[in-house]
């Protein structure tokens, strides 16, 4: 009998009954007492009337509930729906309309955000808080005190949806993706085998759980017996704090968050030898910053590799510890810098615009194909015949490999910045700087940014006719009322007019090369 997502939490309820899972804050929970938990919320919301396949939102910073909400709905045949929790209240709108989500749990902190746009959600019926309740509210811990603590009686099987996780902004571009049962399984199967996890590690999350590169490592550390260590958000100091007080093993980090811990001053003072892997992945980092960093933590702790929502969160390529020492200085020189190769399950190629392999050194597009690659998305059928197509999911990325079959980098194809591990569509910034009256357009592109790996820049053309003085804070600050603060501008130029090729479009390219240096 195949194992499904649920089954995880209930093997190591028999198996590991009393070893603790989860460490968030002054709280410690047992496997059993998770899994207890999490039978009480997926039964809660079966008394609710929910029916297989109803969608579940849920906007937190990282804490203990997203895991037992996740695991919930997996065992109840319900879909949870991650909302990013930098949204404004337009943004969760779109993500919980779009997605149809008929029950929305959210923490105490988005109390605010949440009743502005609770008039304007059309589909949700049922509102949960985590840390208190309110008018036709329910709260979270009562919510979970009445209901039973058995499993759920839902027939689930491989091919029910489990999740739909939206990859960029909530309006525009955003793409809900959607993972079954079958789909996750395959993928914590894959990661658990790159990334080496074993009973004994301690995983240290820092990353959103809302997003790709929170999920995965919750998932697999749950698969193996290990322990989970909650941070609410990225923090330098607890990083390290936790680091020695909980003797973590794995990291899993973005380059921005790896540069931040490398260059701290105080670094040499923590006692880090408990970390047996640091994962960086979500964004590309300069080679000079990854040297130094292995030099700062030694080079037997690294990986990486090249991942998507679209594979169900998981990886599809892979370079490992020992691939990172032999390339820094060994047999593997050269290879440093590369995202590695297929990892377990997967199969990936490098195509031209028809599809067709080409050989090694040349570039083209990375496509792959797996048990892990995610069905489709939701609501958009046109958009996931073009990226899932012929059973291949095309990523719009750019790379090449190299006689060994590395793979490297070698841009993107989609119109996508990578700023802190968040994917921003220029598209959407666009709309939203082209909104003021001033601007009669505008070009927004991903900048070099030694923080933030890109940076997001808009170049603006301004009305000759505009009475006032128009400043790059004042386009900056109008932006922020309409966008999450990570996908605004960093910086705005004005320009007299923008570069266009004889059709009329704008040429971005040219727009790049021009700010490829500038900060």
């Amino acid at each position: 009998m195949p194992m499904l997502v649920g089954d995880i939490l209930l093997r190591q309820a028999r198996i590991n009954s009393k070893k603790v899972g989860l460490v968030d804050g002054d709280k410690r929970l047992t496997y059993t007492e998770i899994n207890e938990r999490v039978n009480r919320l997926a039964n809660g919301l079966i008394h609710l009337g929910l029916k297989k396949g109803s969608k579940v939102a849920f906007m937190a910073n990282n804490c203990h509930q997203f895991a037992e909400t996740f695991f919930a709905c997996a065992k109840a045949g319900l879909v949870i729906v991650p909302v990013n929790a930098r949204f404004n209240a337009n943004e969760i709108t779109y993500t919980l309309n779009h997605s149809e989500s008929d029950v929305f749990v959210y923490q105490n902190e988005f109390e605010e955000i949440t009743k502005k746009a609770r008039p304007s959600l059309t589909t949700v019926k049922h509102f949960v808080k985590i840390g208190g309740a309110g008018e036709a509210v329910f709260s979270y811990e009562v919510f979970l005190d009445s209901a039973s603590p058995e499993e759920p009686k839902v027939p689930v099987n491989m091919d029910d949806w489990v999740m739909i996780m939206y990859t960029s902004g909530a309006t525009g571009d955003a793409k809900g993706v959607i993972s079954a049962q079958r789909n996750l399984m395959a993928m914590v199967n894959s990661m658990t085998f790159e990334v080496r996890v074993v009973p004994e590690d301690v995983n240290l999350l820092v990353m959103p759980m809302f997003h790709a590169g929170g999920l995965w490592p919750l998932m697999t550390h749950f698969y193996r017996g290990a322990t989970t260590v909650i941070l609410p958000r990225f923090d330098e100091e607890k990083v390290l704090e936790m680091v020695e007080k909980e003797k973590i093993t794995f990291l899993n980090l973005v380059p921005t968050t790896l540069r931040r811990l490398s260059l701290r001053p105080d670094l040499k003072n923590c006692d880090l030898s408990s970390l047996r892997l640091i994962m960086y992945a979500g964004a590309p980092i300069p080679l000079h910053q990854l040297k130094e960093a292995m030099r700062v933590f030694g080079p037997h702790r690294f990986n990486t590799g090249l991942g998507a929502t679209e594979a169900s969160c998981g990886g599809m390529l892979n370079i490992d510890v020992g691939e990172h020492a032999r390339a820094l200085d060994g047999p593997l020189a050269g290879k440093l810098g590369s995202v590695g190769r297929d990892s377990m399950g997967i199969e990936v190629r490098i195509v031209d615009e028809n599809d067709n392999e080409v050989p090694p050194g040349q570039v083209g597009e990375i496509i792959a194909r797996g048990d892990h690659i995610a069905l489709g998305y939701w609501k958009m059928p046109e958009e996931t015949a073009r990226t899932f197509k012929n059973g291949w999911l095309h990523t719009g990325d750019l790379g090449y490999k190299d006689e060994d079959a590395y793979v490297f980098i070698a841009g993107r194809k989609k119109d996508i910045i990578i700023s802190g591990g968040e994917n921003i569509s220029s598209l959407e910034v666009e709309e939203a700087v082209t909104q003021h009256p001033a601007v009669t357009e505008a070009a927004v592109i991903g900048v070099p940014d030694e923080v933030w790996g890109e940076a997001v820049k808009a170049v603006v053309a301004l009305r000759s006719d505009y009475p006032e003085k128009v400043t790059d804070r004042e386009i900056i600050d109008f932006c922020k009322g309409k966008l999450a603060g990570y996908k605004c501008p960093k910086s705005v130029d004005f320009v007299k007019e923008l570069p266009k090729n004889p059709a009329g479009k704008i040429r971005k390219v040219e727009l790049k090369e021009r700010y490829k240096v500038q900060k």
